[in-house]
């Protein structure tokens, strides 16, 4: 059995040696990224907590952003509809402009994020399923805390290990906004350095955040969904 995961967020980000933020420098960024359709942003802020590009939201909980702060960049796309190749290649394009333009050299650690729903087959509710199969303490255990319960999750990390140089941080929880689906969360660390020549990479490492999320993960989940 396997799932048809819906990804709902896509976050990435490229860490730099600190340096002092140029305000006119990220204006220069944002302006090459506006003349770009598909691929900029209309909004430009310096804020306290960074210098923020954004998009206007189109619905409730939509997120389009590319923020520098002192030590990286994080790009954002939230309930955007867009597929992983797309965020790749916005990845890719916009933290290479931002090198270029600011004068960054290399990359010291990269950090990306993917979050995705699936529904279970055999449990009308998430509640259900993590707490009779993934958790499993019993039912009656439950009745402890002599209350209802919400929502729950669990959270795993998985080292490098064996040609994996990277970092997941995975978490599994029940989803408010729909008990009946399951949220996902891959948190990858890729460590080490990454010249402005090899920022193509991005997507590399972006790839296989989501496939480790849509494969051993969806497949773990698989193996505890049954009647």
């Amino acid at each position: 059995m396997s799932y048809d995961p819906r990804t709902i967020a896509f976050a990435a980000e490229v860490l730099y040696p600190p340096q002092q933020l140029r305000a006119d420098l990220a204006q220069a960024v944002h302006n090459t990224l506006y003349r770009q359709p598909g691929r900029g942003y209309q909004n430009f802020q310096v804020a306290q907590d960074g210098i923020h590009l954004t998009n206007l939201p189109q619905a409730p909980g939509q997120v389009s952003s590319a923020t520098f702060h002192w030590d990286r960049l994080v790009l954002r796309e939230e309930l955007r509809g867009i597929t992983v190749e797309d965020f790749a290649a916005r990845a890719v394009h916009v933290a290479t402009v931002a090198f270029q333009t600011l004068g960054i050299a290399a990359s010291i650690a990269q950090q990306f994020v993917v979050r995705s729903l699936v529904a279970p087959r055999n449990f009308r509710d998430g509640r259900d399923f993590l707490g009779q199969r993934l958790i499993a303490p019993g039912t009656a255990a439950w009745q402890t805390f002599d209350r209802p319960l919400q929502s729950m999750g669990v959270r795993f990390v998985f080292p490098p290990h064996e040609g994996h140089r990277e970092t997941h941080q995975v978490r599994i929880e029940t989803w408010p906004q729909d008990p009946r689906s399951l949220w996902l969360e891959d948190a990858s660390t890729f460590t080490g350095p990454m010249t402005a020549a090899e920022l193509p990479r991005l997507g590399e490492q972006l790839q296989t955040t989501y496939r480790h999320l849509t494969g051993p993960v969806c497949s773990f989940l698989a193996t505890l969904d049954t009647p």
